[in-house]
């Protein structure tokens, strides 16, 4: 594992690097330079800022917060209105006679 101090770079051939897990707690300003196989070096660093923060195990557990339950009212069943199809309704004619003057009754 890395030991990291300031100012102090570390050196390796492999793409990766084990960190220590005993870094302080804050913020720790990482950067990383790249020597290639001819020797030329990158030509901007790659700046990168870690946060450590001290982990907090509470003695007893937290406990999860209760949601309120709302009551599920049921949904009214709506009926459409249906104008329905009526038929005309013709009216009865009743045929009414007429006295024919001409005739006598």
């Amino acid at each position: 594992m890395a030991q990291f101090a300031v100012g102090k770079p570390i050196t390796t051939d492999t793409p990766g690097i084990a960190v220590d897990a005993g870094l302080a707690v804050g913020r720790h300003r990482f950067r990383l330079e790249v020597l290639d196989a001819a020797g030329l070096r990158s030509r901007v660093a790659d700046e990168v800022v870690v946060q450590v923060q001290r982990l907090v195990v509470p003695d007893r557990p937290i406990p999860t917060p209760v949601t309120p339950v709302t009551p599920v009212r049921p949904t009214p069943v709506v009926t459409p209105i249906v104008t329905p199809i009526v038929n005309p309704v013709r009216p009865v004619v009743t045929p009414v006679r007429t006295p024919n003057p001409r005739r006598p009754r």
